[in-house]
């Protein structure tokens, strides 16, 4: 009823990839799952992954396409780059529904607004739990509303796709000014279609032109469009005694925008922490610096990242081909994929 706060054990506000992930491992307790949109009903990524991290999760039936290198464009030069491991495109929807049967929690279709006197409050009501996690993406909606200024609007990027039908056997990357500045283009292929897509690192949002000018030159029309921001600030992962897991936390990388990955690891974590602390095996503050500590690892290399991302629009096109030159040597891109994948 209006007015009543219901007591869950964990409530777990956004239910993407982040959110299904830590709902995953929660096998004990009353859980309470929320998000503004039903389950896989609503794609913003370009949904470009691992296939091990796919495999791990059990969602194996959602790959469409797999590859075992990416291909980079510059202004004039195309290279292949092999990577140690294999990623695929999926079906974000199929993802989705098979992470979600694998939870026991309560689902609740609302908006969240935030927290108010430690109640999670929604369009479907108030809710009240002893833990709460924030995976309701780049504006970190619970995270925000306890700590002011939590989302940094100068530290996100912007991106915007179209799936148009489309046959290719390559995952492409275009770093050329041409297409579009300060960011990057990319097309992933799926099966008798491919995802057309531009990123803005300064987070420009009027890339639509840039993007129908990409896809036409291909002799193709844009079709209808997904996409937003996400945010490449890593930031403190636990606010108060709240998780916060997934862009919400910014732990999107930067220059490369891979987000899925990191999302559903650090929320198999999470979740795994949680159910410990349902358990009694760990107090909950023993389990938020648990999270923590893991969360904010690569915290280095993260930076470094950052710093290639700024660099990247003042690199003239011959020290573009250079670096994706040296990364074509196969004793280098395994020494670059250890570095990236420690992150």
């Amino acid at each position: 009823m209006k007015g009543e706060i219901k007591k869950y054990d964990v409530i777990i506000a956004g239910a993407s990839f982040a959110g299904l992930a830590v709902a995953s491992k929660i096998k004990k307790g009353n859980i309470l799952l929320i998000d503004r949109h039903e389950i896989g009903s609503f794609q913003s990524s370009a949904c470009g992954t691992s296939v091990k991290m796919v495999k791990d999760v059990g969602c194996e039936e959602s790959i469409l396409k797999t590859f075992d290198a990416l291909t980079v464009h510059t202004k004039n030069t195309v290279t292949d780059i092999s990577i140690p491991l294999q990623f695929c495109t999926i079906d974000y929807k199929k993802f989705c529904k098979k992470l979600a049967a694998q939870n026991n929690a309560d689902f609740l279709k609302a908006t969240i607004r935030g927290i108010k006197d430690s109640a999670v409050v929604t369009s479907g009501g108030d809710f009240n739990a002893d833990i709460i996690v924030d995976c309701t993406g780049w504006d970190a909606v619970l995270a925000a509303s306890v700590e002011k200024g939590y989302v940094d609007r100068e530290m996100l990027s912007f991106g915007i796709e179209t799936e148009v039908p489309y046959e290719d056997n390559k995952l492409r990357f275009f770093v050329d000014p041409d297409i579009i500045k300060n960011g990057a283009a990319w097309i992933f292929p799926c099966n008798g279609t491919a995802r057309f897509g531009v990123g803005s690192y300064a987070g420009d949002t009027q890339i639509l032109k840039n993007l129908e000018k990409f896809v036409s030159s291909y002799g193709l029309k844009t079709g209808e469009l997904h996409g937003g921001f996400f945010c490449y600030c890593l930031k403190e992962p636990v606010i108060k005694s709240m998780f916060v897991v997934g862009c919400a936390a910014g732990q999107t990388l930067p220059l490369t925008g891979e987000g899925i990955r990191r999302s559903v690891y650090f929320g198999l974590r999470c979740g795994e922490i949680i159910q410990r602390v349902l358990d009694n095996k760990i107090s909950l503050e023993r389990g938020l610096e648990e999270y923590r500590k893991y969360a904010l690892k690569g915290e280095k290399r993260y930076a470094d990242l950052l710093k290639a991302q700024k660099k990247l629009p003042a690199l003239a096109n011959w020290e573009l081909n250079a670096i994706c030159k040296g990364l074509s040597i196969g004793p280098v891109a395994k020494k670059a994929w250890k570095i990236y994948e420690g992150i």
